[in-house]
C-alpha cells in the first residue's frame, strides 16, 4: 500500500536529511527507463472454432445501447439486455475487450437468472470515451463504476445491482468492494477474476515458455514508479507497463502504470475480505491465464464466498458455459429469491 501524504512527506524529509533521497530517485529512474520486455515475432495462425467462441464475436442476443456521463464529463457506453426483474447484473469485461464481446455471456446470464444485464465498455475500451489503455489516475475504473451504479440506481431506485466481472473486470469489482463511500451492490459473480500480483492464482512468467506468452509486465518499471509514488512523484504514471503480444493493427497493445494499478487489488486477501455480500467465483480447469486450482482455497480462506472450478473450460470459455450459468442460477436463487 502507498504511504499517506503525511507519512510520505516524513519519509522524504528523513531521506533528504540522510542524503539518500537523490540516490533512491536515481535508482528508481534507472528502473523506469530500463528496456521494455520483448516478444518473439508475432505469429498469426488460424484460430480454432473454440477459440473464436471464447472471444465472443457471435451476436446472438438482442440489446440496445445506453450512454452514461462520468464525473469528469467522459461518456461510457453499455449494452442493455432488458428484463422486468428488479435485479441487474452489471457485466464487466476483461482486458483489451469490450461489452460487445460479452453478448453471449449477457444472454446466458439473463436466461439463468431472469435478471436484466448491462454489459459495460470501460473507459478507453470499445465505444466508451477515454484514452485506450490509460486512465487519468489510479482507481478511475472504480470511480467510473461508482458513477455507473449511481446512475442506474437513480434511474430505477428499486433496482438491486450485482457485479459480474470477468478477468480484469473481476479485479476491478474487488477494488470496488474495497472502496469507501461508493453505492452498495448486492453481490458479486466473478469469472476467472484477476486477483492481483501476490495471488496464488497468478502464474509466474518463469513458468510460461517465452514463445507462448501473450502478455508481459515491465516489472522493473513498475517497481521504479512505485518507489516514486511513495515520494508523491507521479510524472511517470502514464508510461506503459503491461504489454500484449498482438499485431500492430490492434487498437491498443499496452496499459499504463496507472491503468495496471487500477485493475486488481494490491492484496487479493484484502479484496476478498472487503466483500460483505454473496460472492461466487467460477474458473475453468483449462484456464491458460491463471492457476484455476488456487481459487477455491483463496476464496474460502479470506471470504465467506464460494468458488467452483469447472474442468475442461478455458479462461474465456468459463463465461460462455451453460454449466457455469447453471451454478450461477442456483447461487442467485439461494441468495436473492
Amino acid at each position: 500500500m502507498l504511504a499517506s501524504n503525511g507519512n510520505a512527506q516524513q519519509a522524504r524529509d528523513s531521506l533528504q536529511t540522510a542524503g539518500a533521497l537523490d540516490i533512491i530517485v536515481q535508482q528508481a529512474l534507472s528502473l523506469i527507463h530500463s528496456e521494455a520486455p520483448e516478444f518473439s515475432p508475432f505469429q498469426s495462425s488460424t484460430p480454432t472454432l473454440e477459440e473464436l467462441e471464447d472471444i465472443g464475436f457471435e451476436q446472438v442476443y438482442a440489446n440496445h445501447l445506453i450512454q452514461m456521463t462520468m464525473r469528469d464529463g467522459n461518456k461510457l457506453q453499455a449494452y442493455h439486455y432488458t428484463s422486468e426483474s428488479n435485479y441487474t447484473f452489471l457485466l464487466l469485461h476483461a482486458a483489451l475487450s469490450t461489452g460487445y464481446l460479452y453478448n453471449k455471456t449477457a444472454g446466458l446470464l439473463r436466461e439463468a437468472t431472469g435478471a436484466e444485464v448491462i454489459a459495460l465498455d470501460f473507459r478507453g475500451h470499445g465505444n466508451s470515451e477515454g484514452i485506450k489503455g490509460d486512465v487519468s489516475y489510479v482507481d478511475q475504473y472504480v470511480d467510473d463504476l461508482a458513477d455507473v451504479v449511481a446512475f442506474l440506481m437513480k434511474q430505477k431506485p428499486s433496482r438491486k445491482i450485482i457485479l459480474a466481472g470477468h478477468s480484469m473486470g473481476g479485479g476491478i469489482a474487488l477494488r470496488y468492494a474495497m472502496k469507501k463511500n461508493v453505492p452498495e451492490v448486492g453481490g458479486y459473480v466473478l469469472f476467472a477474476p484477476l486477483f492481483g500480483e501476490n495471488s496464488p492464482t497468478s502464474v509466474p512468467s518463469s513458468d510460461t515458455p517465452d514463445n507462448s506468452q501473450m502478455l508481459k509486465a515491465h516489472s522493473r518499471r513498475i517497481l521504479g514508479i512505485k518507489i516514486l509514488n511513495l515520494l508523491q512523484e507521479h510524472r511517470y504514471d502514464s508510461l506503459p507497463v503491461l504489454y500484449f503480444n498482438l499485431p500492430e493493427q490492434f487498437p491498443f497493445r499496452h496499459y499504463t502504470y496507472r491503468a495496471f494499478e487500477s485493475m486488481a487489488p494490491n492484496d487479493y486477501r484484502e479484496g476478498l475480505r472487503a466483500v460483505n455480500q454473496p460472492l461466487l467465483v467460477l474458473a475453468g480447469g483449462k484456464d491458460e491465464v491463471f492457476r484455476a486450482s488456487a481459487y477455491p482455497v483463496a476464496v474460502s480462506e479470506f471470504s465467506n464466498g464460494e468458488a467452483v472450478v469447472l474442468e475442461g473450460l478455458s479462461h474465456g470459455g468459463i463465461r460462455h458455459s451453460k454449466k457455469a450459468m447453471s451454478i450461477v442460477s442456483s447461487w442467485f436463487n439461494r441468495h436473492f429469491q
